[in-house]
């Protein structure tokens, strides 16, 4: 049997020209991708810290006698405001009194021995020039005399100290202020230094935050702080950050934040509730937008194009997402080109022509 050998070669010379047409196929190029990219420009990361706290007074002093005694009287309350040299209590001053009495009868007595060891001095150095005293005799008149001055030196020393514990036995207020606490009550016997009456100063005012331990770290002294009323919002004054506690409170775990106010309103008063809000500059960070951040389970990674114009996968350290952007951490250096479209049908290697886009 003769076989037809026409229709065998055409179907052999379509075989070699179809497999020449797969051979230049798979030696071709890849086709150069056009992509958006963004030029990665790193910056401070903004942080921003806000919490509510007090007016409190930056000085506040616990005030009590410099002598003992009962206390007889308080003049003062919570609440109460007290102007300088006010008088705040009273200690009994009867036994202070005796003691000056004292004292001035101690003082009188030695200046009535001056006023008899002088005549005597004078006369016996007058007879001494005229050779009629020894020597020794009118040394003895004169050492008299000085003992006696001596006496009433001390004796007007020992009058002051009496009629100064006698002044001692009123309670003064030491500034103007505000009394925030009372410690003792009349008919207590109080020890000198034994505080009597808290009095919180009304001439400097601050506000005092509890901070969290992740928020500290970031706070330094002399941060700006804006600071309004809780209830009054349009009430703000701009301080400044004057003491950061260097330890936790033990039963809460923050630190104690003291924001120094420049001529606070009248509204401000000792004890109301304001809230702060303090922004300070962070670690160095790059934000890209959403869409440049790779779908893959390796970790966060984005394209990035060399300088060969081929693009190339980049672990980055993701600090922050949300819907349009992402703020890395680390993974990328200033001037690298990201691609921020269609990166999930990217290739490692595939050649690309960056398109700056316009942020």
């Amino acid at each position: 049997m003769r076989l037809a050998s026409g229709p065998f070669l055409c179907a052999c010379l379509a075989c070699v020209i179809l497999a020449g047409c797969k051979d230049e196929k798979s030696t071709a190029p890849a086709a150069v991708r056009p992509v958006r990219v963004v030029e990665v420009t790193p910056h401070r990361l903004g942080l921003v810290a806000q919490g509510a706290g007090r007016i409190q007074s930056r000085y506040v002093s616990r005030v009590g006698f410099q002598v003992d005694g009962r206390l007889v009287s308080r003049d003062v309350d919570v609440g109460a405001v007290v102007k300088k040299g006010q008088r705040l209590a009273q200690i009994s001053a009867v036994d202070y009194q005796n003691k000056v009495t004292a004292a001035e009868a101690d003082l009188a007595a030695a200046r009535a021995a001056v006023d008899q060891a002088a005549p005597q001095e004078a006369r016996y150095r007058t007879l001494l020039g005229q050779g009629w005293a020894t020597r020794a005799a009118y040394e003895n008149t004169l050492k008299a005399l000085q003992s006696a001055q001596a006496q009433v030196q001390s004796a007007e020393a020992n009058l002051r100290i009496a009629q100064n514990q006698l002044g001692y036995t009123e309670l003064l207020a030491p500034d103007d202020g505000v009394v925030t606490a009372t410690e003792a009550d009349p008919g207590q016997v109080v020890s000198s230094g034994q505080p009597v009456v808290e009095i919180s100063g009304s001439a400097e005012r601050e506000a005092v935050f509890a901070v969290a331990g992740a928020d500290i770290a970031h706070a330094s002294l002399g941060i700006a702080v804006e600071v309004w009323l809780q209830g009054q919002p349009d009430i703000v004054v701009t301080g400044s950050i004057r003491e950061i506690s260097p330890e936790a409170d033990s039963a809460t775990g923050t630190y104690t934040v003291k924001v120094a106010l420049p001529s606070p309103p009248p509204e401000m008063r000792l004890g109301a509730v304001v809230v702060g809000r303090a922004e300070t500059e962070g670690q160095e960070v790059v934000s890209l937008p959403s869409t440049a951040l790779l779908q893959s389970g390796a970790g966060p990674q984005v394209w990035v194009v060399g300088e060969d114009g081929k693009v190339r996968r980049q672990a980055v350290g993701l600090l922050e997402f949300d819907a349009n952007a992402v703020i890395i951490s680390h993974g990328l250096s200033a001037g690298e080109k990201v691609v921020t479209a269609g990166v999930n049908a990217l290739a490692e290697g595939q050649p690309v022509k960056p398109e700056t886009e316009v942020e």
